[in-house]
């Protein structure tokens, strides 16, 4: 009796192994049916979406050309990316690449430490395809600008932007982050730069580290959850537009460099542009940062603050205001038409 017992027992738990067996490779079977890499893979040793498997290592990208499509390597796997809806991943290290997205659309992307030139996501002139739903995870580094316009649905986890002129592909200083005219639903969860630079007509289109605007066609809907400002030759932030939610604000250093060569800004008198603030909210509403921190110490910009036009029927509410290091030849500059309630300054 007890061997028939053991003699079932074996026979359950071999078919048991044997099913499961054939389920995961049927799965497999099922997978590769869906997905087959095969026409890209260069590096079998890494796994699917690991950038390297398809020949892209850190230093090695800029003018690289991938043996089987005759293509770059980078637009060879944000095609198969886009096109197969996988998550490609880069490890860290310089690319020495600008990261190009424009038009792009469904993307996801994961980084540890990644560094680029430029992130640009925008509507390429000839697709005429505005770039939505894209999704980059970890942390990220530029030595150049993150560049968004014309661009829905775009979510990122972590983005630091430096200047070193050696790593920078156009031998500059950084351009800051620029969210433009046309955008909408933009998240960030947090935003650092560590210089934003001016000296001469290259800089002229340097305005603020972080602007937010767009002539007649402004960003809605941006969130921020933080952003450490460094230092910045110029202005510190200068958002306009609707419906943003940012978090905190950290401002060190502001107006520190050159006001040579800039050009006017958007939405605002010119003239007014070498006049440099910290903060500066110009026709925005129905928006909010809940703390803004700046710091006056070493700061030579004209004003700390620039509450431009607005509607208080439309609110943009600052949370807390603090202001230390207070320098009493920098102060604070309202419009009478200014939409701006501070909740508690300190």
């Amino acid at each position: 009796m007890k061997s028939i017992l053991f003699s079932c027992i074996i026979f359950v738990f071999f078919y048991s192994c044997k099913g499961k067996i054939e389920k995961e490779e049927n799965q497999q079977n099922y997978e590769k049916q869906l997905f087959d890499d095969s026409d890209y893979v260069l590096n079998s040793d890494f796994p699917i979406g690991d950038v390297r498997r398809y020949g892209i290592f850190p230093d090695s990208t800029y003018l690289s050309i991938h043996p089987f499509t005759k293509e770059p390597k980078l637009k060879t796997v944000l095609d198969l990316a886009e096109k197969e809806s996988i998550e490609l991943f880069f490890p860290r290290g310089n690319y020495k690449s600008a990261l190009i997205l424009d038009s792009r659309i469904g993307l996801k992307m994961s980084f540890d430490k990644a560094e680029f030139d430029i992130i640009h996501i925008t509507e390429n002139s000839e697709l005429k395809v505005k770039p939505s739903d894209i999704e980059l995870r970890g942390q990220i580094i530029s030595y150049d600008r993150l560049g968004i316009t014309e661009a829905q649905n775009i979510s990122i986890d972590s983005v630091i932007i430096k200047s070193d002129e050696q790593k920078s592909i156009r031998g500059l200083r950084s351009r800051g982050c620029h969210i433009y005219h046309g955008c909408k639903n933009i998240k960030i969860k947090f935003l650092e730069i560590d210089d934003f630079g001016s000296g001469n007509k290259k800089y002229q289109h340097n305005h603020a580290a972080l602007s937010i605007d767009g002539w007649n066609n402004n960003p809605e809907n941006v969130q921020i959850d933080k952003v450490h400002i460094k230092s910045t030759d110029r202005h510190g932030v200068y958002i306009t537009g609707k419906d943003h939610l940012i978090g905190e604000v950290y401002i060190d250093k502001f107006g520190v460099g050159s006001s040579k060569g800039m050009s006017p800004m958007q939405d605002a008198i010119k003239g007014e542009e070498i006049e440099f603030k910290a903060l500066w909210i110009n026709k925005c509403y129905n928006s909010s940062i809940e703390k803004v921190v700046i710091n006056e110490e070493g700061s030579k910009a004209k004003y700390t603050a620039h509450f431009d036009y607005g509607d208080k029927s439309r609110p943009f509410t600052i949370g807390v205001l603090d202001i230390i290091n207070d320098n009493p030849n920098i102060n604070i500059l309202e419009d009478n038409n200014n939409g701006v309630l501070i909740e508690n300054q300190q």
